[in-house]
């Protein structure tokens, strides 16, 4: 089990015992308990292989909730966990998905309105119900309802990082066992897609019967749904399904082509190949005499598949049916898609002068570990008070800091920023006689998230015309299940950034993937350059990079249109206006 897996239960032990109205002290335990776990450096599971004693010296980690940590390790999952949850009714936990209801007011509703699911929920708002409670109202009962329309949309589903972490356990544990030759990931995990309903995984195997009952026997598995000589399913993580399927060596390329999808991708595949008097399937590609008879000629490389067909390879992330078929029959596929490797720095970090978790020297040494060449400290300004966002006067020293602090590292650059807020008319909340003095500026938008498309729009061009700002952060500023994103003039703001020069960045940061891969197509076709940044405040959110690269190569984008992989002397010469 992973620290974000153990972080997450501890959370959610703590909204359950808010609900019950608990001891607030134990509920602040928890949760401080989940902040420090995030922030380790190395996973409980490696801590606890070292020495189980070595748990109750986490910060924050007293003896009851040692034993509970050493439990997870062990088992995968929390007896005292499971007993809480089976406190409350059927789709209950559900509401804590629902964004802006949290665990005081989920209670209210209880308590009150007697609600229990979502469909209670939903149907007491449309009765006009809540809205006549007291603290909450009309608007809250809005954003209620609205709320329910984004948790219906991803129900089910879950982020592509936590789905990749989950992927990358299981193939872990399945690794330890030789009988699996070989094991990939597939489906819409592969093709980099943000939210993934079933983790598919793809497998060579010497037993299949040895094979299945590995996998089946899995730790943190929750039910058995399938299990035969070519496919398992188990259940994980709540309703998260994870098939894995077993085939020959010979046929793999072509099971994984298959199994990779998109759908709409092997249509066209099995349509050109049917031009071509050959047949594709996830056993082959195979060659069709006019009487009918099949001959196998490739399948065990996906390379092999493709060329019999007279294309390059396509990579996973472009299989969407948006023209890739097309180009690799044309040779016009993009020759140098960006990749992790690529990245040689993070342009957009915190620490804890605002509201990060790791020190300025933190920070520096752990994308020295990435083996970056640059980073960037880019702090919050003032608007953002929960942020404990800085004025001028702090700013001023902030930079200071930061550069007195760089001085001591000489194997990396560290460029001194901030993330300025834009204010509702689109000027920023931080004076340009501060702004000068950055190495970088990133504007942002945090606040007057409902305004009509015109204002939102002229108020993000406005930003961008000053001659201070070089990146506009998450510029769409929505969260994949908690707010919708701006209503603005995309291909007005994305000409606008081409024009004056102002990078979009793709953010990773928490549940964002902003920009995502549609608006990066427009805006690459507009003539804007991107930076892939994490956004981190701890130390893990640094590995969201790989979730950004995917998203910039499902936008086909190069490395020639991403920023941060250019060498530190061509970025700053980017970053001048």
């Amino acid at each position: 089990m992973q620290n974000k897996e153990v972080a997450s239960i501890f959370r959610d032990i703590a909204d359950i015992l808010e609900i019950k109205d608990e001891n607030v002290f134990r509920i602040r335990a928890y949760r401080a308990a989940a902040s420090n776990i995030e922030g380790l450096p190395r996973q409980l599971s490696e801590i606890y292989g070292e020495d189980p004693v070595l748990i109750s010296g986490i910060p924050g980690i007293g003896k009851d909730l040692s034993e509970k940590i050493k439990e997870m390790v062990i088992t995968g999952h929390l007896e005292f966990f499971s007993r809480l949850m089976g406190e409350f009714p059927p789709g209950f936990l559900d509401l804590l998905g629902i964004s802006g209801l949290g665990p005081k007011k989920l209670k209210k509703l209880k308590d009150t309105l007697g609600i229990e699911n979502v469909d209670d929920l939903e149907k007491s708002c449309r009765a006009n119900k809540v809205s006549g409670l007291e603290g909450l109202g009309v608007k809250t009962q809005q954003k209620m309802l609205d709320a329910i329309a984004r948790f219906r949309r991803n129900e089910g589903r879950m982020t592509a990082d936590k789905a990749g972490e989950l992927a990358d356990e299981v193939i872990a544990y399945l690794s330890e066992d030789p009988n699996f030759k070989k094991i990939e990931k597939a489906g819409s995990l592969r093709r980099g897609v943000e939210t993934v309903g079933d983790i598919d995984l793809l497998a060579v195997v010497k037993d299949t019967a040895s094979a299945a009952e590995r996998f089946v026997s899995f730790s943190g598995r929750e039910e058995i749904t399938a299990k035969g000589s070519t496919k398992c399913s188990i259940k994980i993580g709540g309703a998260c399904q994870i098939d894995l399927r077993m085939v020959d060596a010979d046929c793999f390329g072509a099971a994984l082509v298959y199994f990779t999808g998109s759908k709409q991708h092997n249509i066209k595949i099995r349509h050109l190949a049917k031009k071509q008097k050959r047949k594709v399937s996830e056993y082959g590609v195979f060659s069709v005499s006019p009487s009918g008879r099949e001959k196998f000629i490739a399948g065990e490389k996906e390379k092999d598949v493709y060329g019999k067909l007279g294309m390059r390879w396509i990579p996973p992330e472009l299989r969407e049916d948006r023209g890739e078929i097309e180009a690799a029959l044309t040779g016009k596929l993009p020759r140098s898609l960006v990749a992790l490797g690529d990245v040689r720095g993070d342009l957009h970090l915190h620490t804890v002068d605002t509201d990060g978790k790791m020190s300025i020297e933190d920070l520096i040494e752990c994308a020295i570990k990435k083996g970056y060449e640059y980073m960037a400290v880019t702090n919050h300004s003032k608007l953002v008070r929960i942020a404990n966002g800085m004025d001028e006067k702090r700013l001023l020293k902030h930079i200071e800091n930061i550069r007195k602090t760089a001085r001591k590292y000489r194997n990396i650059a560290v460029l001194a920023g901030v993330e300025v807020d834009i204010l509702k008319d689109g000027t920023l909340d931080m004076e340009d006689y501060v702004l000068k003095e950055l190495d970088i500026v990133i504007a942002a938008v945090h606040s007057n998230f409902l305004a009509d498309k015109e204002s939102q729009t002229r108020r993000l061009i406005r930003a961008m015309d000053n001659k201070y700002v070089n990146m506009l952060a998450h510029p769409s500023g929505r969260l994949i299940t908690k707010r919708d994103p701006l209503d603005f003039d995309t291909d007005k703001v994305f000409a606008a950034a081409a024009e004056n020069n102002v990078i979009l960045e793709i953010n990773t940061h928490g549940e964002r993937v902003d920009l995502n891969d549609v608006n990066c197509i427009r805006a690459k076709e507009l003539g804007a350059r991107f930076s892939i940044n994490t956004d981190s405040h701890e130390a893990h959110q640094m590995d969201g990079m790989a979730l950004g690269v995917a998203t910039a190569r499902r936008a086909w984008l190069e490395k020639k249109e991403v920023v941060n992989t250019y060498t530190f002397d061509k970025l700053k010469k980017t970053l001048k206006r």
